[in-house]
């Protein structure tokens, strides 16, 4: 597995923000969509918690037509 390379950042509330990065593991490039939480009164980096997703970069556009449809709907 590569060192993931960060993408983007989204805040989701006070606590929490989620990372979109890229990476590869076993010769499969992917794209790895994570929420990372602050512990409360640990301070310092986020850390990652088991909540996303990770899927092979060749999925990305089914997944932005998908983000795509939900945006238009709201």
């Amino acid at each position: 597995m590569t060192a993931p390379t960060l993408i983007a950042t989204v805040m989701k509330n006070n606590t929490e923000e989620v990372r979109v990065s890229l990476t590869s593991f076993n010769g499969f490039d992917l794209v790895d969509i994570r929420t990372f939480a602050r512990l409360i009164g640990a301070g310092g980096e986020p850390l990652p918690t088991k909540r996303g997703i990770c899927l092979g970069r060749d999925r990305l556009p089914d997944l932005i037509a998908a983000l795509r449809e939900a945006e238009e709907a709201s």
